[in-house]
């Protein structure tokens, strides 16, 4: 492997857009719960429908943010012409959305100026998803930060306009507009240096005829999100889906623990070794297993959170948070396999060889894993729908079908990951990550908050925060008196705090 020339530092760079992604997961409840009330249930489907619908319209992007982590990881001088190539293409799908306006229209009512707003969303969103693929290739703290801006600024912009002036949708909207040009003119500044030089359109190129590879790794999630549909089909309701997504919203936090590997994948392309994935590695596991078994604990008083109508849906949670558990460690793994994969710096690598590539056969076995999923989970509703099952169960099976699904790819991929790149995992520090969890579940269990079952959501909140805090800091003070690499892992972050030292 080459010698790492990135300067990237793993701690650093994950702790920044660790904290970013638990900071949005305050501001996202909060434009939220803006919007809901401001909205009437027609706007805020509306919303929904226009939201979900430009994800399809952004899909083009994909192909540059992909290889521009690549080569920016790699440090060739391309980001440039990457913002460039994505600006022009905003403005064709801006252009395709115009035009398909008025069908989107006759189907779900939108006034003239929202329409508007939508279209910048495309055009801003493009453009602030290519600089944030630069900042993934050489400086990934800088996205944390960003991501702070964005949310903070659509916060702010939405009280202002839905709020104080009650500008409804089209607020709604223009608050995002504004919050991602904000965020742009961010990325900007800071990566002034590295968006120097010339466009090079013969690079562009080659991105484009290799664009089916960025939109092979699109297509495992388009398959995978199709339970929803195969489970309304088969039950005739909706509430498998909706107690799936609700134990979601917590198990996705989980998820959050993946971005302290954000700077992995351009350490690995610039010449990473295994030493900086058991770094990493260790990081993850960190934050990951005390989040995994809270919400194995609190699963119930969590749904509470919702709705006392979400309680009995706590065993699906508890699954869900296996699932993200295991989801992190796969992404992790795959991650690993990614970034140590050269094929695409060969100019001429041949169809053959890249189709033969990590590149491709990553994407190929998670699209594998999503269709097996979906199939197994349509073929336990049938069953479970002749056997007139409760509407729980369909969601139950569902999740643990997603369980082992991915916990067999994940094990696939850490074989293989092993076999690419010698790093070894430490098991002595698990055991201790694993020690100060089982101290932290076992205070969990003994303040176990039972007032927090509650319709009330003061009630809730003032019953369960507490109890949360507290495992907090039995996990991070337990963990700090038996492992001596966390007590100087803390105390670097507070020298930077204090003294701005890198970490």
């Amino acid at each position: 492997m080459k010698k790492d020339v990135s300067g990237i530092r793993l701690k650093y760079s994950g702790l920044v857009n660790f904290a970013s992604r638990m900071i949005s997961v305050l501001t996202g409840l909060l434009f939220t719960m803006l919007v809901t009330r401001r909205l009437t249930e027609e706007l805020f489907g509306t919303w929904q429908f226009y939201a979900s619908l430009l994800s399809y319209f952004t899909i083009p992007s994909s192909i540059a943010n992909y290889w521009l982590t690549r080569f920016t990881g790699r440090g060739k001088p391309v980001a440039k012409s990457g913002v460039l190539f994505n600006s022009m293409v905003s403005l064709v799908s801006a252009t395709f959305f115009t035009v398909l306006s008025p069908v989107f229209a006759s189907s779900v009512s939108i006034d003239l100026p929202t329409i508007l707003a939508f279209i910048v969303w495309i055009i801003a969103i493009h453009h602030t998803s290519s600089l944030e693929s630069v900042c993934h290739g050489v400086e990934p703290h800088i996205v944390g930060y960003g991501t702070v801006f964005f949310e903070v600024s659509k916060v702010i912009i939405g009280v202002t306009l839905v709020g104080y002036f009650k500008l409804s949708l089209f607020g709604a909207v223009l608050s995002v507009d504004l919050a991602l040009i904000i965020q742009a003119l961010y990325y900007s500044l800071r990566l002034s240096k590295h968006l120097k030089g010339s466009f090079l359109p013969n690079e562009v190129g080659r991105w484009f005829r290799m664009g089916w590879i960025p939109l092979a790794s699109i297509a495992p999630g388009i398959v995978y999100s199709q339970d929803a549909l195969v489970l309304t089909l088969l039950t005739g309701s909706l509430l498998p889906v909706a107690y799936i997504r609700a134990a979601n919203i917590f198990a996705g936090v989980i998820l959050f623990a993946g971005s302290l590997a954000i700077g992995l994948y351009p350490k690995l392309l610039s010449g990473g070794t295994g030493r900086d994935i058991e770094d990493s590695l260790e990081l993850v596991l960190l934050f990951l297993i005390p989040m995994t078994l809270g919400q194995l604990i609190l699963a119930e008083p969590l749904l509470y959170l919702l709705r006392e109508g979400y309680a009995p849906v706590h065993n699906v949670l508890r699954v869900m948070a296996l699932c993200s558990a295991i989801t992190v460690m796969k992404s992790f793994f795959s991650t690993v396999i990614l970034g140590v994969e050269n094929i695409d710096v060969n100019e001429n690598a041949s169809w053959k060889k890249l189709v033969n590539s990590y590149l491709m056969r990553i994407p190929l076995i998670d699209l594998s894993g999503s269709i097996v999923y979906v199939t197994v989970a349509a073929i336990i509703a049938e069953i479970l729908n002749d056997l007139k099952s409760p509407l729980i169960l369909f969601s139950l099976f569902a999740a643990l079908c997603y369980l082992l699904v991915n916990l067999s790819i994940m094990l696939y991929y850490l074989r293989l990951s092993r076999r690419l790149v010698v790093f070894s995992l430490d098991f002595r520090r698990i055991f201790k990550l694993v020690i100060s969890g089982i101290v932290m579940s076992s205070v969990l269990l003994a303040l176990y908050p039972e007032s927090a079952k509650s319709e009330q959501i003061m009630i809730v909140l003032t019953s369960l925060m507490p109890v949360i805090l507290v495992g907090i800091i039995v996990y991070f003070t337990t963990l700090c008196l038996i492992d001596r690499e966390s007590r100087e892992m803390f105390k670097t972050i507070l020298d930077w705090f204090l003294a701005k030292k890198p970490i």
